[in-house]
């Protein structure tokens, strides 16, 4: 590739980027204040599981540390044991959205197949107290029923190498629930802001 074109791909996405940030400040209104935006993205109308609420403490997300998640939904149906999990992670950079790929088959935008098998020592041991207590299903199939789960603590670990340089930001996820046709489920869309954790001389946050 010449250098032409290169200096000319360049200028392109500068101009792409200026122009975005003129048009938003033309629009500015005052900061919202952060916090956990949700929305249920189901389209299937006979789709079996559904969101009502979605609640996340702290808000933003702190970067080592413990997240507090409380949720409600319905489940009408028992699902099926051949369902897997299809992750869409995105960041914002000034306000374009960038999706991530999928790193070492576990961090960004990837797909969990047969979610079923990794539960399934849990069908004859039972769920750890850590998540009966919340009373969470830990093991298939997922039975029809209300879902309520309040203040699930979940470990937020360190993000470390080159990435942990980007962490801080807003981001979108978008989680579908597939069956073993690719027939969605459920679908649940979160927009999030992560930073990382402070660590001063005389305090830390």
């Amino acid at each position: 590739m010449s250098k032409q074109l290169i200096l000319f791909l360049w200028t392109c996405i500068v101009i792409v980027l200026l122009s975005s940030v003129i048009k938003c400040g033309k629009s500015r209104r005052k900061r919202e204040k952060p916090g956990l935006k949700y929305s249920d993205c189901g389209t299937e109308p006979g789709r079996p599981l559904r969101f009502f609420e979605v609640k996340a403490n702290p808000v933003p997300i702190v970067t080592p540390g413990t997240l507090y998640v409380s949720f409600r939904g319905n489940i009408t149906r028992d699902l099926p044991r051949d369902i897997s999990f299809e992750i869409g992670l995105t960041k914002y950079l000034i306000g374009i959205p960038f999706p991530l790929p999928c790193f070492d088959s576990s961090l960004g935008s990837c797909m969990y197949y047969n979610i079923c098998d990794n539960l399934q020592k849990y069908e004859v041991m039972g769920c750890p107290k850590t998540l009966k207590q919340y009373g969470v299903q830990c093991s298939c199939p997922f039975k029809a029923g209300e879902i309520n789960v309040k203040n699930l603590p979940l470990n937020i670990p360190k993000v470390r190498g080159f990435a942990q340089a980007f962490i801080r930001g807003d981001y979108g996820l978008k989680l579908r629930v597939l069956d073993g046709h690719s027939k969605e489920l459920g679908c649940i869309q979160l927009g999030f802001s992560v930073k990382k954790r402070y660590r001063g001389w005389l305090f830390k946050i």
